[in-house]
């Protein structure tokens, strides 16, 4: 990893400092990276995902699978558009999604369909609506059993998405699941898939369904603009209490007061009241960097991605995340629609891009091992490279600063931030023999030797 350097252009920043009446973006920012370490591998267990945004007409497709390859990204999120196929009663046309999915998997990326949005001749809350989507899912299962093997119901079905109630959701959902399992045994099926951390949702639909008709619980919790580890989400608050639950709920709601991680716990017990637990995967999240109420400033998208997957997969509470998505769907900067990718609409990297590479170069493939600390303020994630033996520590601060002393040994001890900017601390047995190492919000990978360890620090001093 010595070779992940660093290089910022800064040379355009001045000649477009004062362009305000521009609404496009212009980068000024680089980062040279090595190949990603499984470029062309389908790694299952990754929990690197994208919601991938495209479809089998995209004009710009194999650029946007060359990108995703390159971030090393191994899930997509990928919409098997219900009404893209089926566009005559009973008659589907796949040829589109037989050659996408052979192009993702020659790019790395395992994907998951998700079967949404109808077309105008069905209507899945009704008992004939439902049979038609079961016919249309038992194909898809069937068809493509062996190179998709996760399917999800619907799309948000809390929301505007389904316009249904959450009784005619559980019986498609359970009639799906029961269609997909028996075309393929071997598929898992992927349900809720809710808008925010809705577990009164969850709590309608499970008391409805049986608890083997699906086997991945999903949700979204987009909380912008606070961190995953504030202890509020200003966006819950607002929109699911303030506008979409406005009758029923009040500003004392106890899921506005928890991280995200707590919010991910309480679906979770949820589920258990009615069965066994189940996985929880994330299949929609970003931060937007609109300049705009919720919006964040890009560096600091950057930080929270990177922070997001790191406690997502240290909690051994949420197994995926699918961040939404790669690009920018527009240039208006002002747009929360438009401000929501890793790159811009043209495919020129934002920051985020280049820390979610650098992270899957610094993670992927590595076995999470333990926390040398988690919260409130201080995190140390310690993940084991069982190939070499070493260990990296991902550590950050949920405040502006903080201190953690990690162990060293005659090996010494690398630093990477976020983008990749190398530093090396050589084991001297008075100075740096136990290191103590300045945290912010911007997290920081530290590889040592097998067993190296942080400790919190109350204060600066040695």
């Amino acid at each position: 990893m010595k070779s992940l350097l660093l290089t910022v252009l800064l040379a355009e920043t001045c000649a477009y400092l004062f362009c305000a009446a521009n609404q496009n973006a212009r980068d000024s920012f680089h980062v040279s990276l090595p190949p990603p370490k499984f470029a062309t591998a389908l790694r299952p267990d990754s929990p690197f995902g994208i919601n991938t945004a495209f479809g089998p007409e995209t004009p710009d497709l194999v650029p946007r699978l060359q990108a995703i390859q390159q971030a090393g990204i191994k899930w997509g999120r990928q919409d098997f558009t219900w009404h893209r196929i089926e566009k005559a009663p009973g008659e589907y046309d796949w040829s589109g999604y037989d050659r996408l999915v052979d192009l993702c998997h020659q790019h790395g990326l395992m994907i998951f369909g998700n079967l949404t949005y109808a077309p105008a001749f069905h209507d899945p809350r009704t008992p004939a609506g439902v049979e038609a989507y079961c016919a249309f899912a038992r194909t898809a299962a069937q068809r493509y059993a062996g190179k998709v093997d996760d399917w999800q119901i619907w799309n948000e079905p809390n929301g505007g998405y389904w316009r249904g109630s959450a009784d005619e959701y559980a019986r498609l959902l359970a009639a799906a699941g029961k269609a997909i399992h028996q075309a393929n045994p071997k598929a898992r099926v992927l349900g809720l898939n809710s808008a925010f951390c809705d577990v009164r949702f969850a709590e309608a639909v499970l008391k409805q369904v049986p608890n083997d008709c699906f086997d991945v619980a999903c949700f979204h919790p987009y909380r912008p603009p606070n961190a995953p580890e504030d202890k509020f989400d200003w966006w819950m608050l607002d929109q699911y209490v303030k506008s979409w639950n406005k009758k029923s709920l009040t500003t004392d709601y106890p899921l506005i007061r928890m991280t995200l991680l707590e919010q991910a716990e309480e679906l979770s017990r949820t589920i258990r009241q009615f069965g066994p637990a189940k996985p929880l995967w994330v299949t929609e999240m970003c931060w937007n960097t609109h300049i705009h109420p919720y919006g964040l400033s890009e560096l600091h998208q950057a930080d929270l991605l990177v922070r997001l997957y790191v406690l997502a997969i240290a909690s051994e509470r949420i197994d995926k995340v699918f961040w939404w998505t790669l690009k920018d769907q527009g240039t208006r900067q002002f747009d929360q629609a438009d401000m929501v990718g890793l790159m811009r609409a043209d495919l020129a990297p934002k920051y985020s891009y280049y820390a979610y590479a650098c992270m899957t170069r610094m993670l992927e493939g590595k076995r999470w091992l333990r926390n040398d600390a988690f919260g409130p303020d201080v995190f140390v994630c310690v993940f084991r490279d069982e190939a070499s033996g070493e260990d990296t520590l991902v550590a950050w601060a949920n405040k502006p600063f903080a201190y953690v002393r990690v162990s060293n040994t005659d090996r010494g001890l690398d630093f990477y931030d976020i983008f990749g900017t190398y530093r090396h601390v050589p084991y001297d047995k008075v100075r740096t023999g136990h290191l103590p190492v300045p945290l912010g919000e911007s997290p920081v990978y530290i590889v040592g030797a097998s067993g190296t360890k942080a400790n919190t620090r109350p204060d600066p001093g040695w």
